[in-house]
């Protein structure tokens, strides 16, 4: 089996250094991940790395990402687990018990990505991607040759050194920011706000291109005043972050009704007065994305079907456009 990177011996077991949850394991014991375990030699083991338990060729913009090659297929693959235990996780089916799945090689990942007709690259999501980190770490160089995107949708709860590294392989993120309060995090999640927020600024700081979704959940994290302090401190970073405002459904532990559409809309509306391009989610609405300098509609959007109206690198008004594709390549230098 695969051995795990960011661990070390103590004599109370192997000390896991990949995120802040810090799990202690003894021989046998997997961390509350569920991706790796202590092997009798000493060393860590990887259960999941290459085990695929979803895959399929979805548009970019259910990632969700707007501002990333609109309009374009990714190939999307994921496989079981997550360092955070939402109450409320939406796809707690895949991450929060383990899966048999099928193997994939990065060499065999990167061939069927390359196979698919304009695929840009591939998305690893559905369960959270930083726990497979050695797996996205050996498949990243492998489509990067191809000429194919890493993109990644976590929950950036990720301890700075490996983070820092997924960050040079990685060519977009979606960061889940689930609330500005650090008892939701600590009681509901169970992870650190500041881990997210200075991985979210770390990302960005790289070069990554980073869009920010933010699930509201009724009875949970719906309080205007403290989604008020997370636009402020978006905002603070850059007001062009992407921010979805997604609509919650009852799911896992979470019993509270689905949240009323109107709270939506006051959500975008509130976050639209500091940033510059804020998305409803989940809900049955146009999501355009607009000229913030002349309002000239540059992309219509309705559900996943996506008609861009531009060309080139700034919009007609002269107003830099804030998409990165093919024709506004990102600029940094990426680690091969």
């Amino acid at each position: 089996m695969n051995k795990a990177r960011f661990y070390e011996q103590t004599s109370e077991g192997l000390l896991c250094l990949l995120c802040p949850n810090h799990c202690r394991l003894r021989s046998g014991q997997s961390g509350s991940c569920l991706s790796r375990h202590a092997s009798d030699d000493g060393s860590m083991l990887l259960d999941s790395y290459g085990r695929i338990v979803a895959a399929n060729v979805d548009p970019i913009e259910k990632k969700p990402l707007y501002h990333f090659f609109p309009g374009r297929p990714i190939y999307s693959v994921g496989s079981y687990g997550c360092n955070l235990h939402c109450r409320f996780c939406q796809n707690a089916d895949i991450s929060q018990k383990k899966h048999v799945g099928s193997e994939l090689t990065p060499q065999q990942l990167a061939i069927e990505a390359g196979s698919i007709q304009d695929n840009i690259g591939v998305a690893f999501t559905y369960n959270e991607p930083g726990i497979w980190f050695e797996y996205i770490c050996d498949c990243a160089p492998l489509l990067r040759q191809a000429g194919l995107q890493t993109v990644l949708v976590t929950n950036g709860y990720l301890n700075p050194e490996p983070w820092a590294e997924l960050c040079r392989y990685t060519d977009a993120m979606n960061i889940d920011l689930k609330s500005f309060n650090a008892d939701f995090y600590k009681n509901i999640c169970g992870g650190r706000l500041e881990t997210v927020k200075n991985n979210i600024v770390a990302a960005i700081n790289a070069g990554v291109h980073v869009e920010v979704t933010h699930l509201v959940v009724t009875g949970l994290n719906d309080v205007i005043s403290e989604f008020v302090q997370l636009v402020d401190w978006l905002a603070e970073i850059s007001d062009r972050v992407p921010l979805h405002i997604s609509r919650y459904f009852p799911r896992y532990h979470e019993s509270a009704p689905p949240t009323d559409p109107t709270m939506i809309v006051r959500f975008v509306e509130t976050a639209a007065q500091k940033l510059k391009f804020v998305y409803p989610g989940n809900v049955a609405v146009d999501q355009n994305t607009v000229c913030p300098a002349c309002k000239s509609v540059l992309i219509k959007r309705h559900a996943y079907e996506v008609l861009p109206n531009y060309r080139g690198t700034t919009c007609q008004c002269g107003e830099k456009l804030p998409f990165i594709d093919e024709n506004n390549p990102a600029t940094r230098e990426r680690t091969a």
